[in-house]
C-alpha cells in the first residue's frame, strides 16, 4: 500500500511539472521576443499559489502566527542560498525557482500520503488535482529557464526531478501517517516564503513593463481556475 501511494504521488509530481516543461518548448522561440509577458506570467503563477494555496491551507491548519512566522523564514533561507548560488544572474532566477519548486513539492507530497492514510478516495482526489495544479508551476520554472539560455531537453530534465520530491513526501506522510500530517502547514509556509522571495527579488524588478503586468494577471487567472 505505502509503494502504491508513494508511487502516486511521485506521479503526481512529475507528469505534472514535467507536462510543465514540455510546454515550455512550444513556447521556446518566443521567449526572447515576448520575455517581460513570460516572467509576469510566470511570477503570476507562483504568487497566486502563494496567497491562494500554500499561505491559505498553512493559516488553516497553524493560524496567522505561525503561517507569518514560517512564511519570513523560507524568505530568509532562500536569500541565504541566493548569497552562496554562484553563478550569472539571468540563470540564478531559474535555479531558485528550482528549489523553491523543490521544496514546495514535499509538503505537498506529504499531504497526498497522509490523505491515503486516513481515506483512499480523498488521496486520490489530492494527487490528481495537485498533478493538474503542478502543470503551470512547471511552466513558470521552464520559461525561466529557458530565458537563461538552458537547452530544452535540460530544462524538461529539471522540471522532472522537481517533481520527485512529492513521491518522497507521499512515501513519508503514508509511512509515519498523523505525526508528519501535523507539520504540513508549516512546510507550505516555508515554501510560500522561498516562492515569493523568487518572485519579488529575481522576476519582477527584471520584467517591469505592462507585458509583465499582462502576463502576471493572466498567471493569477490560470491558478485561481486550476
Amino acid at each position: 500500500m505505502i509503494l502504491k501511494i508513494t508511487l502516486i504521488g511521485l506521479m503526481a509530481g512529475v507528469l505534472g511539472t514535467g507536462l510543465g516543461g514540455v510546454l515550455s518548448g512550444i513556447f521556446k522561440k518566443k521567449v526572447d521576443k515576448y520575455i517581460d509577458f513570460f516572467m509576469g506570467l510566470s511570477g503570476g503563477i507562483m504568487l497566486a499559489v502563494v496567497v491562494f494555496d500554500l499561505m491559505k491551507e498553512a493559516i488553516e491548519q497553524k493560524g496567522i502566527f505561525v503561517t507569518v512566522s514560517a512564511t519570513f523564514l523560507g524568505v530568509v533561507i532562500t536569500m541565504l542560498i541566493k548569497e552562496n548560488l554562484h553563478m550569472s544572474q539571468d540563470k540564478q532566477a531559474g535555479y531558485l525557482i528550482f528549489i523553491s519548486i523543490l521544496l514546495h513539492n514535499l509538503p505537498e507530497g506529504l499531504a497526498i500520503g497522509s490523505s491515503f492514510v486516513s481515506a483512499e478516495t480523498l488521496g486520490f482526489t489530492l494527487a490528481i488535482v495537485i498533478g493538474i495544479h503542478n502543470v503551470p508551476e512547471g511552466l513558470a520554472m521552464a520559461l525561466s529557464l529557458v530565458g537563461s539560455r538552458m537547452k530544452i531537453s535540460k530544462v524538461i530534465l529539471f522540471t522532472i526531478i522537481a517533481g520527485i520530491p512529492m513521491g518522497i513526501g507521499s512515501f513519508i506522510g503514508a509511512y509515519f501517517g498523523g505525526v508528519f500530517h501535523s507539520l504540513i502547514g508549516v512546510f507550505l509556509a516555508l515554501a510560500a516564503g522561498t516562492m515569493m522571495y523568487v518572485v519579488l527579488e529575481e522576476i519582477f524588478p527584471k520584467s517591469r513593463s505592462l507585458y509583465c503586468i499582462i502576463g502576471f494577471l493572466i498567471g493569477t487567472i490560470i491558478v485561481y481556475y486550476i
